[in-house]
């Protein structure tokens, strides 16, 4: 039966939010040159109902993430945890009881005042919607608040990545009980109402939502924190990149967070009035390697595959600055530097003498995604050099994430890009590479590996937990099921006049707007 746990990835498919403008928002300028304290930024689409809760993709984030904080954050462009509602935390030795001193002085957007009732309200909370995200409290057994400035949660075994959790975009983001309260219909716990409206503590709150075309974000009066210079965020609906790219060339917006191409960043880097940032990301360019392939279905083959694979070569091409070439098995944070090497010889040889038998190779891509598209090209070229037949097939996303229930429809090889839903190496193997696990669409079984990553997160010594780690993913790399090609960045361009980047590597298509300061607009 397959994990409830759910990548963040699987649900990058946007839905159309069904629900109604938002009342009381204001809206900033959209013309060119407008007001230095708006941003304009677009989505590809209508997000799904931004249910803190419920919501489980990419595209969008940079609402949740604007409006809503958790109890830990990670350091700016680092894995490293941090508090940011809690200041403070303690985990008992056997790993079960978590302490939390949570930040006086704060309240969420409508004015309640956060403290420990409120924290366990939201953890409740997002025990029962029983969504996608919920996975990350299944363990929590017992809540208790002896004060309003500490809140303990007891789990019911250990889970080495429990404050990871806490860390996570899609983890538990702290609601205002009243708004739940008063905005719930027929025991929905409000989930109609915040499917356009946020309720967070964050340093803006959505203010108006007109489907199909923009959403808006204003400061939030009742922040708690340094105001923010930016003080309107505008998200227009824009489908198309190319004309993402052009508005942004004209000044029709200010920044676009994802999905334009290696030329479009080329030209745009070099560009009189835009600039292009390189955030720190936890995202992998990799092939998914079919074990009943008739190729690759010997180690021996994989091992061939991937000693014919110009790492350097592949990302230069492909990705230019907006990667670098893999040279650890998990991305870059996730275990000590150099835990687990990942930088197999050049050897194009072993692969020539499989491709001499001759072979048909099918290379599945996920449709739509012209740089995933780019560097599959690149691969066949590499397959076809070797005296292989390649093919390439675009897949459609929900097409994709069914291949894992359906292996006839599973290609020889699948080229993707992968992220965590936090910057801890269980999310990184429960998700892609555990056998059975939701997105381990190849069905590649490794049991020794499995073995230690479950020992690895029932292990309360850190220490003895990362080796653990670090030998399940030695374990996952031997089976040459996953390989590497290059580590990918946060990518945004924009239009010059900004400083002060921040961004927390496990956000997705996000920046944090109210870090950001404002110099000249070119």
């Amino acid at each position: 039966m397959k994990s409830t746990r759910v990548a963040a990835l699987v649900m990058a498919g946007a839905v159309a939010l069904g629900g109604t403008a938002c009342s009381g928002g204001t809206s900033g300028s959209t013309a060119a040159g407008g007001s230095s304290t708006v941003i304009r930024t677009p989505i590809i689409a209508d997000p799904p109902p931004l249910d803190p809760d419920v919501y489980y993709q990419p595209d969008g984030l940079l609402i949740m993430t604007a409006a809503y904080e958790g109890l830990l954050r990670y350091a700016n462009e680092s894995t490293e945890l941090e508090g940011l509602l809690a200041t403070d935390w303690k985990v008992s030795e056997d790993g079960l009881t978590y302490t939390f001193t949570l930040r006086d002085g704060v309240t969420f957007a409508d004015g309640t005042p956060f403290d420990s009732t409120a924290a366990k309200a939201s953890f409740q909370r997002r025990i029962d919607m029983a969504a996608g995200p919920s996975y990350m409290l299944a363990d929590v057994v017992d809540m208790q608040t002896p004060d309003p400035q500490t809140f303990v949660a007891t789990l019911g075994r250990p889970v080495a990545a429990f404050l990871h959790y806490l860390a996570s975009p899609y983890g538990p983001l702290m609601t205002s009980p009243t708004a739940v309260s008063e905005h719930e219909t027929g025991g929905d716990r409000a989930s109609a109402w915040l499917a356009s409206h946020t309720a967070g503590t964050g340093p803006y709150e959505l203010t108006s939502v007109v489907p199909s075309s923009k959403y808006t974000l204003t400061a939030n009066k009742n922040y708690w924190g340094e105001a923010p210079q930016i003080t309107t965020v505008e998200i227009p609906v824009i489908a198309d990149p190319a004309v993402q790219r052009l508005q942004l060339d004209n000044g029709q917006l200010d920044m676009v967070l994802h999905g334009l191409t290696k030329s479009d960043y080329d030209a745009l880097s070099q560009g009189a009035n835009t600039e292009v940032v390189h955030q720190n990301a936890l995202v992998k360019a990799l092939i998914l390697v079919n074990p009943d392939s008739a190729v690759f279905s010997s180690p021996e083959a994989r091992a061939a595959l991937n000693e014919a694979l110009d790492r350097d070569a592949l990302t230069e091409n492909v990705f230019g600055a907006q990667a670098t070439p893999s040279t650890q098995y998990y991305p870059n944070g996730m275990l000590p530097d150099g835990a687990v090497p990942d930088q197999p010889a050049l050897d194009p040889a072993k692969l020539a003498a499989i491709g001499a038998k001759g072979g048909n190779v099918v290379v599945g891509y996920q449709a739509g995604d012209n740089t995933v598209r780019t560097l599959t090209n690149q691969i066949q070229v590499v397959l076809q050099n070797a005296g292989l037949t390649a093919t390439i097939r675009d897949i459609p996303a929900s097409q994709m994430f069914g291949l894992g229930e359906q292996p006839e429809q599973r290609p020889d090889l699948l080229v993707t890009l992968f992220n965590p839903d936090a910057a801890h190496p269980d999310t990184w193997s429960r998700i892609y590479q555990y056998t059975d696990a939701p997105v381990n669409l190849m069905d590649c079984s490794v049991p020794e590996a499995d073995k230690l990553l479950d020992a690895g997160s029932e292990e309360p010594d850190p220490a003895k937990s990362i080796e653990l780690y670090v030998a399940a993913a030695k374990e996952y790399q031997k089976s040459l099921c996953w390989v590497n090609i290059a580590d990918v960045y946060e990518t945004v361009a924009a239009r010059k006049g900004y400083s002060n980047w921040q961004h927390q590597p496990a956000w997705m298509w996000d920046t944090n707007f109210a870090s950001l300061k404002i110099e000249s607009q070119g």
